[in-house]
């Protein structure tokens, strides 16, 4: 999408219909149904079976969970420690689960993607980053092309930081903004002025830096549509990144109570919160960005805008990619993975994460292996969130089965929203509208066996 869009058919009646809780689907099934019972025996047995394919690309996330302090709209899993030391025995048990999964997938698999993500990796100095890049890539290689990736908060990186990941081989940074209102920054207690993410975006381009992202965040408190819409123009004009991340603020107290420090009254919600990102939708396609789906936009000749045309967008917990991997690996406390049929979770507490390591064990704490109809489903839904489209033939001939009667009640469930202009249902498939974009996950839960039976209470974020 290259012009400006069509908002004719997003209406408050519409949002209203459609704003309800429901699952991101960066896995399915989502993390509710993650077990103990998959602990780290079955764990040992995918990583078997993933070994046996040694010449397909691995991709690795790791987990750096440490921040100086906290944002009140964080929803990540974090360790604060303003002062400096618990770093080093977590860097010792990332090296020890990096050898014993090396032991593990024997031979050696290389990395056609790796991802530093936290918490702020960042907080390690840069001998750290390097010791641990190291660890890595001297048990799994890089692959010709390897996507490098790391998050970094602005507020605490260095220019050594980025000359150093630089010369490591890191070629793409994502830098978290959220907004450019002071009053807002105070009010999420992350001060963070546009020209201190200005020089550092400058520094990682001189440096080679292929890709620089930027991560910003609406339904924040005290944002108003034309307050954000600044912000966005100011990305636009002062940083323009190749990829932005346009996330929803997920209030969720009950998981996250630290958020609790931020004033409800004042969290813009519904219509007012879907009007802050439309605006933002509306500045950066006006500017050229392409929408790719949920909250993610790719400036023209980005890989991700060519992937978007050529049908070779992929996804998984690190969000859009062009990158297959046939086995995702997690590394560090709360990693999550993907290997061989089955999602994995490591240990959420640190202390029983180092222990569990120094003791010669694999950290795992629960996962859930797929079953055939969870492999149908998770396909399906991939399809709609990357393609944005789901060819009933392609279905038949990748799993043997007539998806219009297979799926008869979701499709059923989807007419509402297909009179409602959020996707067309043709006799050889279904194919998301320009205004479906906005509710691809609403269009996903249909699909989604487990939903009818998920517990009573509160699990998951608004899907708009």
């Amino acid at each position: 999408m290259t012009s400006r869009l069509d908002v004719s058919l997003l209406t408050p009646e519409l949002l209203a219909r459609y704003d309800r809780p429901g699952p991101r689907y960066t896995s399915y099934p989502t993390a509710p149904q993650f077990s103990a019972a998959f602990g780290e025996a079955s764990y040992r047995e995918r990583l078997a079976a993933a070994a046996r394919r040694a010449d397909q690309p691995l991709s690795m996330y790791v987990h750096l969970p440490f921040c100086e302090a906290r944002c009140t709209f964080c929803g990540c899993n974090v360790v604060i420690s303003p002062r400096r030391g618990p770093e080093e025995p977590y860097l010792a048990a990332l090296d020890s689960e990096l050898e014993l999964l090396a032991e593990a997938l024997a031979p050696r698999r290389r990395l056609s993607q790796l991802h530093w993500g936290g918490g702020t990796p960042t907080y390690l100095d840069p001998a750290q980053c390097e010791r641990l890049f190291e660890a890595i890539t001297s048990r799994f290689p890089l692959a010709d092309g390897a996507e490098v990736a790391l998050e970094i908060d602005p507020c605490v990186t260095t220019m050594e930081h980025l000359a150093t990941l630089r010369r490591l081989g890191f070629n793409r940074v994502s830098m978290g903004l959220q907004d450019l209102d002071p009053a807002v920054q105070e009010a999420v207690r992350r001060v963070q002025p546009l020209g201190l993410t200005r020089e550092q975006v400058m520094e990682a381009r001189r440096l080679g830096f292929v890709s620089v992202n930027i991560d910003l965040i609406y339904g924040l408190p005290l944002q108003t549509e034309s307050g954000f819409r600044t912000t966005v123009r100011a990305v636009i004009r002062e940083l323009a990144p190749d990829r932005v991340a346009c996330f929803s603020y997920a209030h969720v107290p009950w998981i996250k109570p630290h958020q609790r420090a931020l004033e409800t009254g004042a969290l813009p919600t519904g219509w007012e919160k879907f009007r802050l990102f439309l605006g933002a939708a509306e500045e950066f396609t006006a500017a050229g960005y392409r929408f790719v789906g949920f909250d993610h936009f790719a400036r023209p000749g980005d890989e991700l805008a060519l992937a978007l045309d050529e049908d070779r967008v992929h996804r998984n917990f690190m969000g859009y990619t062009v990158m297959p991997a046939s086995d995702q690996v997690g590394i560090g406390v709360t990693a999550i993975g993907d290997v061989a049929g089955a999602y994995t979770a490591n240990q959420k507490k640190l202390a029983s994460y180092q222990r569990g390591v120094a003791a010669g064990g694999l950290p795992i704490e629960r996962g859930v292996l797929r079953s055939s109809e969870d492999e149908l489903r998770r396909a399906v839904i991939h399809r709609i969130i990357c393609s944005l489209a789901l060819d009933y033939q392609w279905v038949e001939r990748s799993f043997g089965i007539d998806p219009r009667a297979h799926f008869a009640d979701a499709l059923a469930a989807l007419q509402p929203m297909a009179a409602d202009g959020l996707v067309e249902l043709e006799a050889d498939g279904l194919r998301v509208t320009p205004a479906g974009r906005f509710f691809l996950r609403n269009l996903c839960m249909p699909f989604d066996a487990y939903l009818a039976a998920a517990a009573a209470g509160p699990t998951y974020s608004r899907t708009v």
